[in-house]
């Protein structure tokens, strides 16, 4: 059963029960509309490393995508959501691609193709301070979370209850069904396909501030699945990539802390670890992460300087849903951090000149490599010496 399919009954239940008064027809007339419209362009310059660089390599792609959404206003607790979000190809390409690594079509696939979905079909119950919501929704956590890396967003078929009864606390349990992709089958060379999950995935997210000045908050995820979450044949490179087929658990725990002082300092440091059900070499099932962070804002410049190292013994999955996603929640400020065996160094400034919603920002990375860990990597990447930069806008 999808969960869009539930929340339609719900809606049908709803329009029942309002014949009993006429709250439920103001729910709906007092509802809200709201929207957004994205622009991504793509490109990337031709590259002979084929595998590491593929989604980008020589690409030259961008397209525009609405969407809109609205949910009524509440009726005895409960409300009802929907979003529908439609993309255009620009057509800057040569053509469409044919696979994931066909870098002569300047084609990347997750940013080229127009279609029509439904992004959000929800129903939502509110008691007290917590909530549960039901349906295709969008999902933000560290291990879990929507992608906004291009103009279409995609979204979960889940069951997510939100718990904020204890003092300070916030508490997420979640329960997956479906990962409803951006562009589903309608991508070129079916790269962006839905994945149905059998066994479900389920996920514990909380975030506590009950200490003044430190925030801590962490994730336990676990699938029991036999497939590639998306990778090969899917060709899907926004899932885990670098793992093999089989269920996983995958952790996360950080603590960040602002100093008492008047300069704007704070310190971070992130434990996050999976285990593996099939590893990529065989008796090597747990990633190990460990990060520290520095932040501090000088003349209206925000710097982070961060550190974080991998054990040799396997990849860290990242966040399901935008691998490179996990950068948001955790001390690594380049999302290469993730492989076995890799040290990585960085630093960023971010600033905004003044401008209300402006910001721009220079990232450096500086990557180490053991070469146990190039090896238990699966060979996926090799960044022993490595340097990044990345210009923010």
């Amino acid at each position: 059963m999808k969960w869009a399919k539930l929340s339609l009954v719900a809606v049908a239940a709803l329009s029942t029960m309002a014949y009993a008064g006429d709250s439920l027809e103001d729910a709906f007339k007092n509802g809200k509309v709201s929207g957004d419209l994205r622009f991504v362009y793509t490109g990337g310059s031709k590259s002979d490393a084929v595998n590491e660089t593929a989604p980008v390599n020589n690409v030259n792609v961008g397209s525009v995508a609405v969407e809109l959404r609205y949910i009524t206003d509440d009726f005895k607790g409960f409300n009802l959501g929907i979003g529908f979000q439609s993309a255009h190809d620009l057509g800057f390409q040569n053509r469409d691609a044919v696979g994931s690594k066909d870098p002569d079509s300047e084609d990347d696939a997750r940013n080229s193709v127009s279609t029509t979905l439904l992004s959000e079909a929800y129903i939502k119950y509110t008691i007290s301070k917590s909530d549960i919501m039901v349906g295709r929704q969008k999902i933000k956590t560290p291990l879990i979370m929507t992608s906004t890396a291009f103009a279409l967003e995609d979204s979960f078929d889940a069951a997510v209850l939100t718990v904020r009864e204890l003092p300070d606390t916030m508490i997420k349990l979640i329960y997956i069904q479906e990962w409803q992709m951006r562009y589903g089958s309608e991508a070129a060379g079916n790269s962006q396909q839905d994945e149905h999950y059998s066994d479900g995935m389920y996920s514990l997210f909380f975030k506590n501030t009950s200490i003044k000045g430190l925030t801590l908050d962490g994730q336990y995820l676990t699938i029991d699945e036999d497939k590639k979450y998306g990778t090969a044949p899917y060709s899907i490179w926004d899932a885990p990539v670098f793992i093999k087929a089989g269920g996983y658990d995958e952790y996360y725990l950080q603590a960040d802390y602002k100093l008492p002082i008047d300069l704007p300092l704070s310190l971070a440091m992130t434990y996050a670890g999976a285990k593996y059900d099939n590893p990529i070499i065989a008796g090597n099932d747990e990633a190990t992460l460990y990060g520290f962070k520095v932040a501090t804002t000088l003349s209206g410049v925000k710097l982070n300087l961060a550190y974080t190292t991998m054990d040799d013994e396997a990849n860290f999955p990242g966040t399901f849903g935008h691998v490179p996603d996990v950068i948001s929640y955790t001390d690594m400020l380049t999302n290469n951090s993730i492989f076995a065996g890799v040290d990585g160094y960085s630093i960023e400034a971010l600033y905004g000149f003044g401008i209300p919603g402006f910001n721009s920002g220079l990232k450096y990375a500086h990557y180490t490599q053991s070469d146990k860990g190039i090896i238990n990597s699966g060979n996926a990447m090799n960044l022993d010496g490595a340097d990044e930069i990345n210009i923010l806008i």
